[in-house]
């Protein structure tokens, strides 16, 4: 049996002169929540085999970048 849980990035702005704002992925944050997903999922009996990030793009005053929108965590339930 697997499981496959989401989590959902949150995101920090800060002021860049030549770009005014732009959005940066809380990295910090996002780690502390695979951590916890992947805690959770070891005392529920699963066993975390891959960890996906999602990705998304976006335009900000004419600049393109990619962030990481959210994570998947799969895992296999123990025998």
């Amino acid at each position: 049996m697997y499981k496959t849980i989401a989590i959902q990035t949150r995101s920090t702005y800060w002021s860049n002169k030549e770009s005014n704002e732009e959005l940066i992925v809380d990295s910090v944050d996002l780690a502390q929540e695979v951590e916890k997903i992947c805690n959770k999922l070891e005392t529920e009996g699963y066993e975390p085999i891959l960890i996906t990030p999602i990705t998304s793009g976006s335009m900000s005053n004419g600049n393109g970048y990619y962030q990481t929108a959210s994570i998947l965590i799969t895992a296999k339930k123990k025998v």
